[in-house]
């Protein structure tokens, strides 16, 4: 895993970028990604990563992302940690952009929805270097949200957290609001679905082991009823109901007829699936609506074998 770590960020900050500034729109509050620690000693000794229920040492963090890539990202790039109003709430999130000198013009704008529940799963600084900074780096304004922590309903409300998110993100300068892209891994894809089918103005969709049918999931993973139970609201009355509202499958026709959705899995993935994105692309298939599935033999849930292969994926079904 360090090995794959070590190539995607070698890859990240292989070309120099250029300098410009971002604005924090009318989000609450807005700080930047790496202003409590604006060195790279303090930053690396701010980390709490986990691997396997244990922290990770700082020196093996430090050698996934050296002092020259933390300076790029320091200097590449306008990272902003914001917090924003949903639903009455307080939710944080992501806000980051390359920068670049002179008048760049309108770059569009790609939603990254993350997977995991409650607090599990959360953004953390070495996710930031993961997920978010390859995808500014290939010239987006990239968004994420955290969703609404202990209020979680697992595709309930927090879908509201996505929705406000991209209706502030459209307010920023420099955001090409005709091109809207949305990548969900995991249960983000089931958050990209549920938000899709209630907007208009996603370009296309991204997918990486995305759940599409919970209830034949559960089935298949029962440990999963834990999660659904403690947050989903009225579970226990309706089981069924709740699981369909949550599943894409059962209401593929309700998305827009034109935007085009890529489907990446692990065929070993141990936490959802594969065959919910075969069944996904089947009935995307049966509908007419553009698609593409791609299936990794051997890899797992985040498709950690085939990492550079799928990022070139989705970056290119964006273009």
């Amino acid at each position: 895993m360090l090995r794959t770590l070590f190539a995607i960020l070698i890859a990240l900050f292989a070309v120099p970028f250029q300098a410009s500034a971002a604005s924090a729109g009318t989000f609450l509050s807005s700080t930047g990604c790496f202003e409590a620690t604006p060195d790279y000693q303090s930053w690396l000794q701010s980390l709490d990563i986990e691997l396997g229920g244990r922290k990770v040492p700082a020196e093996m963090l430090g050698k996934v992302v050296p002092e020259r890539m933390f300076e790029f990202a320091k200097s590449g790039f306008d990272c902003q940690v914001v917090t924003y109003d949903s639903d009455g709430l307080v939710v944080s999130g992501y806000v980051v952009r390359r920068r670049q000198d002179g008048d760049a013009g309108e770059r569009p704008l790609l939603v990254y929805n993350r997977g995991g529940n409650r607090d599990f799963g959360r953004i953390d600084q070495l996710q930031l270097f993961r997920k978010l900074l390859p995808l500014a780096k290939a010239g987006y304004v990239v968004v994420a949200s955290q969703y609404r922590g202990d209020a979680d309903e697992f595709g309930g409300k927090d879908v509201g957290d996505v929705m406000r998110l991209i209706d502030l993100s459209l307010a920023l300068p420099g955001v090409d609001g005709s091109h809207v892209y949305m990548l969900g891994e995991s249960r983000g894809a089931m958050m990209s679905y549920l938000v899709a089918r209630q907007r208009k103005d996603i370009t296309a969709m991204a997918t990486v082991g995305g759940a599409t049918d919970l209830a034949a999931g559960l089935e298949w993973r029962p440990e999963m009823e834990r999660v659904y139970s403690a947050l989903i609201p009225g579970y226990e009355d309706n089981k069924q109901a709740a699981l369909e509202m949550r599943s894409a499958l059962r209401w593929a026709e309700e998305l827009p007829a034109g935007m085009p959705v890529l489907l990446l899995h692990g065929e070993a993935d141990e936490r959802v699936n594969a065959e919910d994105s075969r069944a996904m692309a089947a009935r995307l298939q049966q509908l007419g609506r553009p698609h593409k599935l791609v299936v990794y033999p051997g890899d797992n849930h985040g498709i950690e074998h085939n990492r550079k292969a799928a990022q070139l994926e989705i970056l290119e079904w964006f273009k």
